[in-house]
């Protein structure tokens, strides 16, 4: 998993060099956006990304927040609220124009999640002495429909989900996209 992490990084990085040594049209590949929506564990999600746009596919920096609450148990015994947890995907996609002012992408990557709690299911009468793992990476996967509204901004109804080893999760979200050729 960090191998196909670490391939899909260089390629971006690869893909943005040579786009600055071509046309000088560099900016204008770039995209980004924002989303609001909800996970499959009934919790809101907040969630962006920055893209860069090839003639019929995507490559995208995606990170995204599940604002759920969690808890643990500190040194002291006592128990604490701890926000959601989040992750961070490399993405590569296809686009699927429908017309010229709406499309449909979709996209695959590998994602990092992190701040998720995996527990042991040991006999240990503390939370703290059960959580075993609060990190993962796992793979990622979305569908996305945008319309574009405005010269370069369009609305976005998207379909995401990660399978990881501790939680696989979907979410679903309504968002703006911003500079979305």
């Amino acid at each position: 998993m960090k191998r196909l992490f670490v391939f899909l990084f260089l390629a971006l990085l690869g893909n943005m060099a040579k786009a600055q040594t071509g046309s000088g049209d560099f900016l204008k590949m770039l995209n980004g956006g924002l989303e609001f929506g909800a996970a499959t564990f009934r919790e809101p999600l907040v969630s962006g990304f920055i893209g860069y746009n090839k003639p019929g596919s995507y490559i995208k920096l995606k990170f995204s927040s599940v604002l759920q609450d969690t808890y643990e148990v500190n040194v002291n015994g006592e128990e604490t609220t701890v926000p959601g947890f989040s992750e961070l995907a490399l993405m590569l996609g296809k686009k699927v124009k429908i017309n010229p002012n709406s499309r449909f992408e979709f996209g695959a990557g590998a994602a990092v999640t992190s701040d998720l709690k995996k527990y042991d299911q040991s006999n240990s009468d503390t939370m703290r002495d059960k959580i075993i793992q609060k990190n993962a990476a796992g793979l990622v996967a979305e569908a996305r429909y945008l319309f574009r509204f405005v010269d370069d901004v369009s609305i976005s109804i998207s379909v995401n989900g990660n399978a990881n080893n501790q939680k696989t999760f979907a979410t679903a979200g309504l968002g703006v996209v911003f500079g979305s050729k």
